[in-house]
Protein backbone atom coordinates (compact mmCIF):
# COMPACT_ATOMS: atom_id res chain seq x y z
CA UNK A 1 0.00 0.00 0.00
CA UNK A 2 1.03 3.64 -1.01
CA UNK A 3 0.65 6.46 0.90
CA UNK A 4 0.82 10.22 -0.03
CA UNK A 5 1.33 13.33 2.41
CA UNK A 6 0.37 16.06 0.93
CA UNK A 7 0.11 19.96 1.98
CA UNK A 8 -1.66 22.33 0.68
CA UNK A 9 -0.77 25.17 -1.82
CA UNK A 10 0.19 28.56 -0.24
CA UNK A 11 -2.11 31.43 0.89
CA UNK A 12 -1.73 34.80 1.43
CA UNK A 13 -1.25 34.02 5.38
CA UNK A 14 1.63 31.61 4.40
CA UNK A 15 3.18 34.03 2.73
CA UNK A 16 2.80 36.81 5.29
CA UNK A 17 4.04 34.52 7.89
CA UNK A 18 0.73 34.50 9.87
CA UNK A 19 -0.91 32.05 11.57
CA UNK A 20 -3.65 30.11 10.22
CA UNK A 21 -4.65 27.29 12.69
CA UNK A 22 -8.76 26.51 11.77
CA UNK A 23 -9.23 30.08 9.91
CA UNK A 24 -10.11 29.53 6.73
CA UNK A 25 -8.27 30.82 4.31
CA UNK A 26 -7.80 30.62 0.63
CA UNK A 27 -5.34 29.39 -1.30
CA UNK A 28 -3.90 32.70 -3.32
CA UNK A 29 -2.68 32.95 -6.64
CA UNK A 30 0.46 30.80 -6.38
CA UNK A 31 -1.61 28.13 -4.24
CA UNK A 32 -4.29 27.99 -6.99
CA UNK A 33 -1.55 27.15 -9.56
CA UNK A 34 1.28 24.86 -7.08
CA UNK A 35 -2.85 22.83 -6.66
CA UNK A 36 -3.24 22.84 -10.41
CA UNK A 37 0.25 21.06 -10.76
CA UNK A 38 -0.30 18.49 -8.83
CA UNK A 39 -2.78 17.50 -11.51
CA UNK A 40 0.26 16.54 -13.81
CA UNK A 41 1.92 15.00 -10.46
CA UNK A 42 -0.50 12.34 -10.00
CA UNK A 43 -1.82 11.58 -13.35
CA UNK A 44 0.09 8.47 -13.07
CA UNK A 45 -0.03 7.20 -9.64
CA UNK A 46 -2.83 5.11 -8.48
CA UNK A 47 -5.08 6.38 -5.71
CA UNK A 48 -8.18 4.66 -4.43
CA UNK A 49 -8.54 7.56 -1.65
CA UNK A 50 -8.59 10.85 -1.32
CA UNK A 51 -8.75 11.56 2.60
CA UNK A 52 -8.72 15.43 3.30
CA UNK A 53 -9.06 18.30 5.84
CA UNK A 54 -12.22 20.09 5.50
CA UNK A 55 -10.70 23.26 5.60
CA UNK A 56 -10.98 25.51 2.21
CA UNK A 57 -7.22 25.59 1.44
CA UNK A 58 -6.77 21.66 1.23
CA UNK A 59 -10.26 21.31 -0.50
CA UNK A 60 -8.84 23.44 -3.12
CA UNK A 61 -5.34 21.40 -3.09
CA UNK A 62 -7.40 18.35 -3.70
CA UNK A 63 -9.76 18.96 -6.38
CA UNK A 64 -6.57 18.34 -9.09
CA UNK A 65 -5.60 15.11 -7.28
CA UNK A 66 -9.11 13.42 -7.31
CA UNK A 67 -9.68 14.43 -11.20
CA UNK A 68 -6.37 13.02 -12.02
CA UNK A 69 -6.98 9.73 -9.92
CA UNK A 70 -10.46 9.49 -9.92
CA UNK A 71 -10.26 8.45 -6.37
CA UNK A 72 -12.74 8.77 -3.64
CA UNK A 73 -13.16 11.67 -2.03
CA UNK A 74 -13.84 12.26 2.00
CA UNK A 75 -13.05 14.81 4.44
CA UNK A 76 -12.45 14.91 8.46
CA UNK A 77 -11.86 17.61 10.26
CA UNK A 78 -9.37 15.26 12.17
CA UNK A 79 -6.63 16.35 9.86
CA UNK A 80 -6.93 19.98 10.43
CA UNK A 81 -4.05 22.15 11.84
CA UNK A 82 -3.13 22.57 14.85
CA UNK A 83 -5.72 25.49 16.23
CA UNK A 84 -4.17 28.37 17.36
CA UNK A 85 -7.43 30.03 18.82
CA UNK A 86 -7.01 33.75 19.77
CA UNK A 87 -3.65 33.95 18.22
CA UNK A 88 -4.72 33.04 14.59
CA UNK A 89 -4.02 36.03 12.69
CA UNK A 90 -1.07 36.96 14.19
CA UNK A 91 2.29 37.22 12.55
CA UNK A 92 4.89 34.54 14.00
CA UNK A 93 6.97 37.00 14.91
CA UNK A 94 4.89 38.35 17.33
CA UNK A 95 3.67 34.68 18.60
CA UNK A 96 7.33 34.23 19.28
CA UNK A 97 7.20 36.13 21.97
CA UNK A 98 4.03 35.20 23.96
CA UNK A 99 5.53 31.79 24.53
CA UNK A 100 7.47 32.69 27.59
CA UNK A 101 4.39 34.25 29.38
CA UNK A 102 2.63 30.80 27.81
CA UNK A 103 5.13 28.37 29.55
CA UNK A 104 5.05 30.79 32.67
CA UNK A 105 1.10 29.92 32.64
CA UNK A 106 1.23 26.50 31.97
CA UNK A 107 4.58 25.20 32.54
CA UNK A 108 7.39 24.45 29.80
CA UNK A 109 6.18 21.45 28.02
CA UNK A 110 6.56 22.74 24.95
CA UNK A 111 4.38 20.05 23.10
CA UNK A 112 1.39 20.88 25.82
CA UNK A 113 1.53 24.67 25.68
CA UNK A 114 -1.90 25.77 24.46
CA UNK A 115 -2.30 29.18 22.92
CA UNK A 116 -5.66 31.17 24.37
CA UNK A 117 -8.65 28.64 23.39
CA UNK A 118 -6.15 26.69 21.02
CA UNK A 119 -4.29 23.31 20.31
CA UNK A 120 -1.10 22.16 21.72
CA UNK A 121 0.84 19.40 19.73
CA UNK A 122 -0.16 17.00 22.17
CA UNK A 123 -3.28 17.88 21.08
CA UNK A 124 -3.52 17.43 17.78
CA UNK A 125 -1.39 13.80 18.01
CA UNK A 126 -3.99 12.80 19.88
CA UNK A 127 -6.57 14.03 17.38
CA UNK A 128 -4.99 12.68 14.47
CA UNK A 129 -4.15 9.16 15.91
CA UNK A 130 -7.95 7.25 14.46
CA UNK A 131 -6.54 8.42 11.37
CA UNK A 132 -3.48 6.93 11.44
CA UNK A 133 -4.80 3.40 12.62
CA UNK A 134 -6.99 4.01 9.50
CA UNK A 135 -4.11 4.27 7.34
CA UNK A 136 -2.33 1.48 9.11
CA UNK A 137 -5.20 -1.17 7.84
CA UNK A 138 -5.94 0.76 4.70
CA UNK A 139 -6.56 -1.39 1.50
CA UNK A 140 -6.23 0.75 -1.38
CA UNK A 141 -3.60 3.79 -2.29
CA UNK A 142 -4.35 6.66 -0.34
CA UNK A 143 -3.83 10.31 -0.89
CA UNK A 144 -3.86 12.46 2.33
CA UNK A 145 -3.97 16.65 2.09
CA UNK A 146 -3.42 18.15 4.96
CA UNK A 147 -1.51 21.12 6.85
CA UNK A 148 2.26 21.64 7.91
CA UNK A 149 1.90 20.63 11.14
CA UNK A 150 -0.23 18.10 10.60
CA UNK A 151 1.40 16.15 7.97
CA UNK A 152 4.70 16.30 10.78
CA UNK A 153 2.27 14.49 13.03
CA UNK A 154 1.06 12.09 10.83
CA UNK A 155 4.59 11.63 9.35
CA UNK A 156 6.11 10.92 13.25
CA UNK A 157 3.20 8.45 14.06
CA UNK A 158 3.40 6.77 10.76
CA UNK A 159 7.00 5.79 11.27
CA UNK A 160 6.97 5.11 14.73
CA UNK A 161 8.84 8.30 15.71
CA UNK A 162 8.02 10.79 18.57
CA UNK A 163 6.55 14.22 19.25
CA UNK A 164 10.10 15.19 18.96
CA UNK A 165 10.64 13.35 15.71
CA UNK A 166 7.60 16.04 14.25
CA UNK A 167 9.75 19.13 14.87
CA UNK A 168 12.72 17.05 12.65
CA UNK A 169 9.93 17.70 8.82
CA UNK A 170 9.64 20.53 7.00
CA UNK A 171 6.72 20.44 3.88
CA UNK A 172 6.68 23.09 1.36
CA UNK A 173 3.25 23.81 -0.09
CA UNK A 174 1.90 20.76 -2.48
CA UNK A 175 5.04 18.93 -1.10
CA UNK A 176 4.27 15.04 -1.45
CA UNK A 177 5.61 12.87 0.85
CA UNK A 178 5.64 9.02 -0.28
CA UNK A 179 5.53 6.23 2.24
CA UNK A 180 5.37 2.59 1.82
CA UNK A 181 3.40 0.21 4.26
CA UNK A 182 6.28 -2.55 5.29
CA UNK A 183 4.53 -6.08 6.38
CA UNK A 184 6.20 -5.37 9.48
CA UNK A 185 7.04 -2.34 11.65
CA UNK A 186 6.14 1.45 10.81
CA UNK A 187 5.41 2.82 7.13
CA UNK A 188 8.51 3.47 5.05
CA UNK A 189 9.64 6.78 3.90
CA UNK A 190 10.38 6.66 -0.35
CA UNK A 191 10.86 10.12 -1.16
CA UNK A 192 10.24 13.20 1.09
CA UNK A 193 8.88 16.73 0.66
CA UNK A 194 8.88 16.21 -3.08
CA UNK A 195 8.32 19.79 -5.11
CA UNK A 196 9.88 18.14 -8.36
CA UNK A 197 6.09 19.07 -10.42
CA UNK A 198 6.20 22.98 -9.51
CA UNK A 199 8.27 25.73 -11.49
CA UNK A 200 10.74 27.69 -9.19
CA UNK A 201 8.18 30.86 -9.09
CA UNK A 202 5.60 29.00 -7.28
CA UNK A 203 8.05 27.94 -4.13
CA UNK A 204 7.87 29.84 -1.34
CA UNK A 205 10.46 28.23 0.62
CA UNK A 206 10.44 27.54 4.43
CA UNK A 207 6.84 28.89 4.40
CA UNK A 208 4.56 28.53 7.52
CA UNK A 209 0.80 27.66 8.29
CA UNK A 210 0.39 27.30 11.70
CA UNK A 211 2.35 24.46 12.82
CA UNK A 212 4.04 26.58 15.25
CA UNK A 213 7.32 27.17 13.26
Amino acid sequence: MRLYLVRHGQTAWNAAERAQGHSDIPLDETGEKQAEALHSAFASRSVGLVLCSDLGRARQTAAPIVRATGAEYEETPLLRERGFGDWEGESFHDISKWWSSLEALQGNDRFKLRPPNGESFHDVWERIAPVVERLRSADKNVAVVSHGGTCGLLLAQLVHGTLETCRAFRFHNTSVTSLERQTYGPFRIRRYNDISHLDTDVVLAGSVDGAGR
